[in-house]
């Protein structure tokens, strides 16, 4: 007996004849004996219905196998050969009309000419706003140094006439000043002339 049927055997004998019922499993052996005829039945059975191959099928199956993969490479290098003559007509096709003379390109220059002459127009009228703006601000400053000139001149011409009138008036003091001390001098020489 082994180990799983004595174990068995001992729950058997634990629950008694009261759980004689679902728990009884049938797993090959009544009373000791190691296969039943039912069990060798549904053994062969199994065998039978086995997914293992002869060696002809085997064989067949690797021949199938190798046609289907040759296919798969001969469909494989027609269409690459297909798409290689594809390519060289577009080819023959761009190189019969010469070099110059390609769509595309003759498109890209006309676009790029295109794109050149706006932006250059817009560069011109960016330069000719820039020169307006800076002839502004010349004639601006120009102003401003002819109004400081002018009122630098306005300014000592005043000052020129504020000293001349001050002089004729004799309200300057300096000169003033220097006629008492002429005066003082006449009057202290004629004293000490005097004398």
């Amino acid at each position: 007996m082994g180990k799983n049927q004595a174990y068995k055997a001992m729950q058997r004998a634990r629950l008694g004849s009261s759980s004689a019922g679902p728990e009884e499993v049938e797993d090959g052996m009544v009373d000791g004996s190691f296969h039943t005829p039912a069990w060798h039945a549904a053994r062969l059975a199994s065998l039978n219905t086995s997914h293992t191959v002869t060696w002809e099928e085997f064989k067949r199956k690797q021949k199938e196998d190798e046609i289907r993969k040759g296919e798969l490479e001969a469909d494989t290098d027609r269409m690459m050969r297909e798409y290689r003559a594809q390519l060289d007509a577009e080819r023959a096709r761009k190189l019969a009309h010469g070099r110059n003379h390609s769509s595309s390109k003759s498109n890209h220059k006309k676009e790029r000419r295109k794109i050149q002459r706006s932006v250059a127009a817009e560069r011109e009228s960016i330069q000719g706003a820039d020169l307006r703006i800076r002839a502004r601000q010349v004639h601006h400053q120009i102003l401003q140094v002819a109004t400081t000139r002018k009122g630098n001149q306005e300014d000592q011409s005043q000052d020129l006439r504020e000293q001349r009138r001050k002089r004729s008036t004799g309200q300057d003091p300096s000169t003033l000043a220097m006629t008492r001390k002429r005066r003082m001098a006449l009057c202290r020489s004629q004293d000490s002339s005097e004398v």
